[in-house]
C-alpha cells in the first residue's frame, strides 16, 4: 500500500477519534462554561475555542507523520504508535483546558444563596 494512503489513514483516524471524544464532552463542558461565564454566548465562544484546541492540536501532530515501514505489519504498528502519540496530544490539551476551567471555577464570584 502507498505511504500516502497510510498518512491519510492516520490523519483521518486522529480527527475522527478527537471529534468523537469532544462530541461526548461538549454538553458537560458547555454547562460548566455557562455557569462560569454567566451567559450562553460567552460559553459558546469558549466551547468553540476548546473544540479548536482539542481537535487542532492532535491534527497538527498527525500532520508530522511520515511512514517509514515497508511491510503492512510494520505500517500497522507504526500507525498505532502515531495514533497513541496523537491521543497523548489530545489528553495534554484536555488537561490544560481542565486546569484553566478548574482555576476559574475556584476564583469565579458566586452568588450567595439566601434562605
Amino acid at each position: 500500500m502507498s505511504s500516502i494512503l497510510f498518512f491519510l489513514l492516520e490523519v483521518t483516524l486522529t480527527l475522527i477519534l478527537c471529534m468523537l471524544v469532544f462530541r461526548y464532552l461538549r454538553p458537560f463542558l458547555s454547562r460548566i462554561l455557562v455557569d462560569l461565564c454567566g451567559s450562553e454566548d460567552r460559553a459558546q465562544f469558549w466551547t468553540v475555542f476548546a473544540n479548536i484546541i482539542l481537535v487542532g492540536l492532535p491534527f497538527l501532530i498527525s500532520l508530522t507523520y511520515q511512514p517509514n515501514a515497508n511491510r503492512a505489519e510494520e505500517l500497522f504498528f507504526e500507525i498505532t504508535r502515531r495514533l497513541s502519540g496523537n491521543m497523548m496530544g489530545f489528553l495534554f490539551a484536555l488537561m490544560c483546558i481542565g486546569f484553566i476551567v478548574s482555576f476559574f471555577a475556584l476564583v469565579a464570584p458566586r452568588k450567595k444563596e439566601t434562605e
